[in-house]
């Protein structure tokens, strides 16, 4: 979970500290580095985009990682930081389950990862999707928070999604906040992602994170100069 944290925190940085703010565009598994004591780093901004506030980018030639790219994205080549927040869920489902996010080795409802996880929850068979590798078993309630922090971070609507320094309170957070209507959303909807809005608080990072995310935006401007 620290791992998955600092990967929150060091995505939220480069959304919503820094401007123009950096779009990753290849959040997955492989592209994160940790050190011995599992402080996470982004790697790999090769397909990285420059975005000014509010701003969304279309492309013809959608770039990244099957299984990890945003359906908005894939669709229609519309870009903006939603996209490497879906990226994240899926990621956060990964180490969650122990599952790739497109494994043609599994019956077919369970092929793409998102789809049999919704599958699960709308089951209330959240208890089977752990890892069964993982050498410590998650409480029910750090596993429910990890899960619903997931679904909303893959909705489908772009715009529900929440942002990546809420993303990191969510992970941080002692209890997953859901409201009444949340509740009745999740009953009429057999597996639909909650859409409860946490609460906002101000995000705050060290000096190490901050020039990390300089390092990064220059590579990207080199980049686009050359």
């Amino acid at each position: 979970m620290k791992i998955l944290l600092g990967m929150a925190k060091a995505l939220a940085y480069l959304h919503e500290a820094i401007k123009p703010k950096v779009v990753h565009r290849n959040i997955k598994s492989s592209n994160i580095l940790d050190n011995d004591d599992f402080n996470a780093k982004i790697s790999d901004f090769g397909l990285a985009k420059l975005l000014g506030a509010g701003q969304s980018h279309v492309t013809t030639r959608v770039m990244g990682t099957f299984g990890y790219v945003a359906p908005e994205y894939a669709n229609s080549g519309l870009l903006n930081e939603k996209s490497d927040i879906y990226s994240f869920g899926v990621v956060l489902l990964e180490a969650t389950t122990g599952r790739d996010p497109v494994d043609y080795g599994q019956p077919w409802p369970e092929i793409n990862l998102v789809n049999w996880l919704k599958m699960m929850v709308g089951s209330r068979r959240t208890e089977e999707v752990i890892d069964p590798n993982l050498q410590a078993r998650p409480s029910t309630r750090v596993l429910k928070r990890a899960l619903l922090t997931a679904l909303r971070c893959v909705d489908p609507d772009a715009d529900k999604r929440p942002k990546m320094s809420q993303v990191a309170h969510m992970l941080e957070a002692e209890e997953y906040p859901i409201s009444q209507e949340d509740l009745r959303l999740r009953r009429s909807q057999s597996g639909a992602v909650v859409d409860a809005e946490p609460p906002r608080a101000s995000y705050k990072t060290d000096r190490s994170d901050a020039s990390y995310a300089r390092l990064a935006r220059k590579k990207v401007e080199r980049r686009k100069r050359s």
